[in-house]
This record gives structure tokens, C-alpha cells and sequence, in this order.
């Protein structure tokens, strides 16, 4: 009889993580499934849609080795509802299993583990280490610029290439959906197999980003590169996401080295501007229009249904006085991810794409987002 027994608030926390990549619409039943393999007093569960894949490791009590294949959904519905207390499974004939947990019990019919899909093969001394706080940051400052739309997938995701600049390994990250790009670059350790990039796909990040903010505990994460695929060790968890096939855009072209406006505003009150003046701009377009001249900038929106708001802001700008336009959303996304206090907003006129900074430079970091401007 092969079982195991699990802590309720163990198990639930192994079958969050999987849950956000099994269950998705699938015409392929067995990938609406977790896969649970157990022993030696441990539990490996595995989910994937063929793009990502997780693997969580859970702690548990057994003398014994089996497999079964569950749908995900449906366990992890079950075993939140239980109460905190240990649960005990059974894998019974025809690939069912039984469940129990005090005087509940729960028969759960499943499917041929040996159908599951097989992880990618990898061994352990090929990931190269890399700071969790350094990856989860230039995640947070990219990922808000892919494109969400699956029709262009090299650009439905992150673009990340190791560079050396002079005798410096620097780690770049880029993203854009062809209206706006932001691009972080950090002094960072050597990942072999990232030299000439690698493009992961927008939903593998975020379950990655997920992963590594809820394992908060965790220094450093191991990264391994092969020709399909890029692994990730977070702790005990891997996620594996298949790369995007395709070249990303020649992104340093569009990045302007002539903008010789510069206006330097405070983050929070630009933004708080543009959040209030936005709310009577054109749903569709979300367009706001920027008046700068000597230490002012007026904020600008018209909505012919509703009426127009303009607020003032003070700013530090000594140029010829001018005008552009842009959409809200996309200059608030990019306040939103930078980590100081006052920013540049770099202009040369109103048909050519603005750049947006941090104030200081960083040796270490170099983050800019460019934004297309839009006629209004």
C-alpha cells in the first residue's frame, strides 16, 4: 500500500504554487493535473503547460515510493477546505487516490502519472548563482513594458543578455510592446549560455517573479541556460520556462542619444498629476499634453464628452519652451518603477520618442524607460 502522510498548511503551499500553470485551458487533460511523486520523506510535485513548468519539494512522512496524478484544481480545492491538521494519502487501483484528514475522506479519481510530461533533463552543478534581490528588481523594472498580446510573441516577454563592458560582466534586461521600452542594466556575475540573450516569455516571468517573492528567504537563485529552455532554482522549487523562438528588435537603435530638452520633475507629484489630470482623458487613448517652459509644466487633458483638467506643476527646466504628448498610463507605469525621488524627462521634439530616468547615475545600474509620444 503506497502512502504518505503531509501538514495540511504544507501541502496547500506546494499546491499554490503549482496551481497558476496547471488547470489553464488545455485540450490535453494530464496538464490540468499535478503530478505528486514521493519518498525518502519527501513529496515532489510537478505542474506545466509546456511553456512553464514548476516543481515544488515538500517535506513528509513516509517509508515507501509511488506516484499518482491528480487533477490540480481539484486537490488544491479539497485540502484548503480542510482543517489544519495531517493528511493522509493513499494511491489506490486505476490511479485514484484516497484522502483523509480527521473524519473526512475523499476518493479522487486521477490519471497515468507515466503520461505526464518529463521535465527537461539538467544536473545540478549547471546553475550559476545569481542575487535574488538583483533579478526580482530588474524583473519589477522591465516586465511592465511587454507586450501582452500573443501576436508578436519576441516581444510578448523579457529580453536578457550578459554583456561586458570593458573588463565589467553586466547583466541587461529589456522589455517593449513597440510603444514604450524600458531597460535595466546592473553589474552582476557571469550566466553561462545568456551571451548573445535569451527571450522568456511574459507568463514564465511572472510565475518566476511569484515564486521568488514568496520564497522572500532566499539569497541567492540558480540560473541555467540550454538552447530551449532556461531553469530556475529558487530554494527547493525549479521552474523551467521554455524560451521564445525569434530575435528581439534592435532595441539600443531606438534608445535617443540627442535629446537635448531635459526636464527634471519630483516622481510623486508628476505622477500624482498625471493619475488626476488622466481621469478626463479619452478612455481609448489616455493621451495628456505636456506644456514646459522656464521652471513650469502644465498637464493637459480633453475629453469632448466630459470637459478638460490642467494642472500646474514646478519643475526645473531653463530650454526654449515646448509641447508633447503621451499616453497617461504609460509615463505612470514607468514613475512607478523608479527608485528615486526625482526623475529627467529628456525631450527633443514632439514626433521623437522621450526618455525617462532616475535623477542620479549609478555606476552599478542604469535603468531608462522611452516612451513614443502620441498627437493629441
Amino acid at each position: 500500500m503506497m502512502h504518505f502522510e503531509i501538514e495540511k498548511k504544507e501541502f496547500l503551499r506546494g499546491l499554490n504554487l503549482i496551481q497558476s500553470v496547471s488547470g489553464r485551458k488545455t485540450t490535453l487533460p494530464i496538464l490540468s493535473h499535478v503530478l505528486m511523486e514521493w519518498e525518502n520523506n519527501r513529496l515532489c510535485l510537478t505542474g506545466t503547460d509546456l511553456e512553464t513548468a514548476i516543481r515544488e519539494e515538500l517535506e513528509i512522512r513516509t517509508s515507501e515510493s509511488g506516484k499518482a496524478s491528480i487533477s490540480a484544481k481539484k486537490l488544491y480545492e479539497v485540502v484548503r477546505e480542510l482543517p489544519e491538521r495531517t493528511i493522509q494519502i493513499e494511491k489506490k487501483e486505476n490511479h485514484w487516490i484516497k484522502l483523509q484528514c480527521g473524519k473526512s475522506i475523499f476518493n479522487i479519481a486521477g490519471l497515468d502519472p507515466e503520461e505526464f510530461p518529463a521535465l527537461p533533463s539538467y544536473t545540478s552543478d549547471q546553475f550559476n548563482p545569481i542575487p535574488t534581490r538583483m533579478l526580482l528588481d530588474m524583473i519589477e523594472k522591465t516586465i511592465y513594458a511587454a507586450a501582452s498580446d500573443e501576436t508578436r510573441r519576441y516581444l510578448n516577454g523579457i529580453f536578457w543578455i550578459q554583456k561586458e563592458v570593458g573588463d565589467q560582466k553586466r547583466i541587461q534586461m529589456v522589455a517593449s510592446d513597440g510603444h514604450r521600452l524600458s531597460l535595466v542594466e546592473k553589474e552582476g556575475p557571469t550566466v553561462t549560455g545568456m551571451e548573445k540573450g535569451v527571450i522568456l516569455p511574459r507568463k514564465g516571468v511572472l510565475e518566476l517573479r511569484r515564486m521568488m517573492a514568496e520564497k522572500g528567504g532566499e539569497e541567492k537563485v540558480g540560473v541555467f541556460v540550454d538552447p530551449l529552455y532556461v531553469f530556475f532554482e529558487v530554494g527547493k522549487s525549479l521552474i523551467v520556462i521554455r524560451r521564445v523562438d525569434g530575435e528581439f528588435p534592435e532595441y539600443e537603435q531606438v534608445i535617443p542619444s540627442d535629446n537635448d530638452k531635459k526636464v527634471v520633475v519630483g516622481r510623486e507629484s508628476f505622477y500624482g498629476s498625471l493619475r488626476r489630470v488622466s481621469t478626463m482623458a479619452s478612455e481609448r487613448v489616455e493621451g495628456v499634453k505636456l506644456f514646459v517652459e522656464k521652471d513650469r509644466m502644465e498637464v493637459f487633458s480633453y475629453n469632448q464628452d466630459f470637459g478638460d483638467a490642467k494642472e500646474d506643476l514646478e519643475v526645473t527646466y531653463g530650454g526654449n519652451p515646448f509641447e508633447i504628448g503621451f499616453n497617461a498610463r504609460y509615463l505612470m507605469d514607468a514613475l512607478t518603477v523608479i527608485d528615486q525621488d526625482e526623475v529627467v524627462m529628456e525631450i527633443k521634439d514632439d514626433g521623437s520618442p522621450g526618455l525617462l530616468r532616475p535623477v542620479l547615475p549609478d555606476e552599478k545600474s542604469t535603468h531608462i524607460s522611452i516612451i513614443m509620444p502620441m498627437k493629441i
